[in-house]
Parts: structure tokens; C-alpha cells; sequence
């Protein structure tokens, strides 16, 4: 068994792991990798940052593995209110995260992330990285600028910002990576339902010319809700990316198809569309 020889836990113990991910696919795959580590207990997942913050607080991790992008309140929240908890030990942080922005980057650090780890990363990687930063000397006993500390992973090798050779198309990831770039609001309930049309249009563009009948439907059945719902929060979330959005990413995707300066947003059709357009490109790309 792996002893674990410095920070939080002690001798002979397990390092406890809480997962804070939207993505349950992936929180299937980090639970799976951690019941093989025999010195790993996995001691919850949460899907978003405020149930997060509550299981931090009832578990008493070790370590977090935190994501950015979450519905209610995103990863830099969560890092923001760490503080605010009162832990008697504070745990060590593991970003993961499907952008490599210098400022976000810094951003982490600055709220006290231990490790920046870049989606998809290696499986090795990620245990390596957990037990990496167990052996760090606690954040909670440095000052707040002083533990500001974050490394940032290249697990992978790049060229500009393609992606690496080899490397699998996670479609959730990119698609978040697309939804972020546009400034989408993520704490919008409307968000996760635009994401979830999205990765169905692209696995299924005939869903396209069912939106009322199949697509929306499929979507409320997944978040126990109603199609008419589904379609007001997407509609209302895109007239608010329309507003307080990143106009030059809007633009480069929507082009001169969507006019910003009179602010009326595209139909949630059209904006459901072009995106799973933009990603399948990118599919047939990778491909090659």
C-alpha cells in the first residue's frame, strides 16, 4: 500500500478524494480509476459547485478534484467561499479543465488551487497528481497570497492550439469549450440545456428537424422537467449571451449570420446548429 508520507493525511491512511464535476460520464471514470488505487477512497461526487461545497464540508476530503464550468456555482466560486468554511484542514485542490487561458490559470492559483490539470488528461497523470499534491505543505498554513501556488499541467504534447495527435474527441468537453468561449452564462439553468441539445444535435442531426417533437422532449426527460421549459431557458439564456457575451468569439462562430449591434439573439434553433456544426467539423478533423 501506498503510505502517504506529508500533508493532510496521516500514515497508513487512505487519501480521502471528493469529485466535483458536472460531467457524469467522467465522474464514472475518475470513480472507477480511484477504486483501483489502494491508498484512494473516493468519499463522494458532486454535480455542481454548491453541492460541493456541502459535501466538503460533510466529507473532510483530502484532496478535490474540482471542475470550472458547473451549473449554480462554477469552480472559481467554490474556490472563492473555501475560506469561508471554517475546515480545520483545507483541502488540496486539482483543477481539471478543458481551457489552458493564462488567466483563468492565474485566477486558480490566486484562489488556492494546488494543480491545474488540462481535460482530457492521462490516467497515470491524474493519480500521479493526486498523490503529488498530499505531500504539499497545507495551503491553510501559508498566507493567502503566499499559497498561490499552482502548477499547470502539459500532460499532453500541442501544436499551437490543435489538439494532440492521438488524442480522443471528447465531444462534452469541446462543446463546453465552445458554450465558455461564448461567454454563456453557466449558472443559467438554461445552460445545461443547451449543452445537452448540443451533444445530441451532433451525434444526431436529424434531431434537427424535430426539435419540438423529439429534441426538447429527450432533454426534459433528463432533467425531469418539460419541453416548454427546456425551450424558455434556452431562449433566455441566449438573449442574455447575446447581451453580456464575448461579441468577437460571437461573431467568429455566427458570423454574419446573427446581427449583434441591433441585440436581437438567433433562434434557439439556429443557435443549437451552428454549434453542432462548428463540432462536427472538428469530429470529421480529428478523423483525418
Amino acid at each position: 500500500m501506498y503510505v502517504n508520507l506529508g500533508g493532510i493525511s496521516l500514515a497508513g491512511e487512505k487519501t480521502r478524494v471528493l469529485v466535483i464535476e458536472n460531467n457524469k460520464d467522467l465522474c464514472e471514470v475518475i470513480e472507477a480509476l480511484l477504486r483501483e488505487e489502494e491508498d484512494m477512497d473516493l468519499v463522494g461526487v458532486a454535480y455542481d459547485g454548491v453541492q460541493g461545497l456541502d459535501m466538503i464540508v460533510q466529507t473532510r476530503p483530502d484532496v478535490v478534484l474540482l471542475d470550472i464550468i458547473m451549473p449554480y456555482l462554477d469552480g472559481m466560486g467554490v474556490l472563492s467561499q473555501l475560506d469561508d468554511l471554517g475546515l480545520e484542514h483545507r483541502p488540496r485542490i486539482v483543477v481539471l479543465s478543458a481551457f489552458e487561458e493564462e488567466d483563468m490559470v492565474r485566477r486558480c492559483a490566486r484562489l488556492g488551487a494546488d494543480y491545474y490539470l488540462l481535460k482530457p488528461f492521462d490516467r497515470d497523470n491524474l493519480i500521479s497528481r493526486i498523490r503529488q499534491v498530499v505531500h504539499v505543505e497545507p495551503a491553510i498554513a501559508k498566507p493567502k497570497a503566499d499559497r498561490a501556488y499552482c502548477a499547470r499541467e502539459r500532460s499532453r504534447e500541442r501544436d499551437g492550439d490543435r489538439r494532440p495527435r492521438g488524442a480522443q474527441f471528447d465531444l462534452e468537453t469541446e462543446t463546453t469549450r465552445i458554450l465558455y468561449n461564448l461567454g454563456v452564462p453557466t449558472y443559467f439553468k438554461g445552460y445545461c440545456y443547451i449543452k445537452e441539445t448540443i451533444v445530441l444535435v451532433t451525434r444526431d442531426i436529424g434531431l434537427l428537424g424535430a426539435v419540438t417533437k423529439s429534441l426538447y422532449p429527450k432533454v426534459a426527460e433528463k432533467y425531469g422537467t418539460t419541453p416548454l421549459i427546456v425551450e424558455a431557458a434556452i431562449r433566455y439564456t441566449i438573449q442574455k449571451t447575446w447581451k453580456q457575451g464575448n461579441p468577437d468569439c460571437i461573431n467568429k462562430v455566427f458570423g454574419y449570420a446573427v446581427n449583434l449591434r441591433n441585440g436581437k439573439p438567433p433562434t434557439n434553433s439556429f443557435f443549437i446548429a451552428k454549434i453542432a456544426e462548428e463540432l462536427r467539423l472538428e469530429m470529421l478533423e480529428h478523423a483525418q
